[in-house]
């Protein structure tokens, strides 16, 4: 039998080197539907294997994943992705903004400081536009520090590891929308749930305090970074233009 996919030569139900199967059905309403369903629904594969055991257990599947366990699991940066929109989404139709308070006219620290007000104010707005950039960013700086002190692993792996922890704790701070709106970026149920993710996953990789050094460190730098970036971006712009 050649196969549809990459044309191997083979005997079976799976094409050995690609996967494909060996009988295909031709798509109708029914097969997609199905298809859609089992997609969502799965919990063996996919977004919903992720989100399963990220929730009950992020250390081991976490760790499990880089060292090579990897068949059933969603790609770490698409579920970055993935939660992150998932987040705008609900956001947006919660129609919560931090810059309500700012737009109060009788806010007397704005009227007294108009000009740290109004850059404020850019950034604010700017880290809200390009929100899922700046959540991917964090990746980024979550790694660096934690490469930086607990070495166990090269700098690709903790990318893929905090990848995972930022999508699962933006996933939970999504959940919490309804009883706690506020912007992600001062968001405590994030930054807690990313610290809880990281200890589990970090926790048997140096001695207890390396590791509590390093998660705090970690996410004060990436809290911090978040605003002095894009501040930095802003400043950068008013001198060119």
């Amino acid at each position: 039998m050649e196969c549809l996919n990459c044309k191997t030569i083979y005997e079976g139900k799976f094409c050995p080197e690609c996967g494909q199967k060996s009988e295909t059905k031709r798509f109708t309403f029914q097969k997609i539907t199905n298809d859609t369903l089992t997609t969502l629904t799965n919990t063996d594969k996919g977004f919903f294997f992720n989100l399963k055991y990220l929730t009950l257990a992020p250390g081991k599947s976490i760790n499990n994943y880089l060292d090579g366990k990897r068949k059933q699991v969603f790609n770490p940066f698409s579920y970055a992705l993935l939660a992150i929109g998932l987040y705008l989404f609900v956001d947006h139709y919660y129609d919560f903004s931090i810059f309500r308070s700012f737009s109060n006219p009788d806010n007397k620290w704005r009227d007294a400081n108009i000009g740290a007000y109004d850059f404020g104010q850019q950034i604010g707005h700017f880290i809200r536009k390009y929100l899922k950039f700046f959540y991917l960013l964090n990746i980024v700086y979550l790694s660096l520090i934690t490469y930086l002190i607990l070495k166990k692993r090269n700098l690709v792996e903790y990318l893929v590891s905090n990848a995972f922890i930022i999508g699962h704790a933006i996933i939970i701070t999504t959940v919490f929308i309804p009883l706690y709106k506020t912007p992600i970026f001062f968001n405590p149920i994030t930054f807690i749930s990313i610290a809880i993710l990281m200890y589990f996953t970090y926790k048997d990789y140096e001695e207890k305090i390396v590791v509590f050094v390093a998660l705090f460190f970690s996410i004060l730098v990436s809290f911090l970074l978040q605003f002095i970036v894009p501040g930095f971006i802003i400043w950068l712009k008013t001198l060119i233009f």
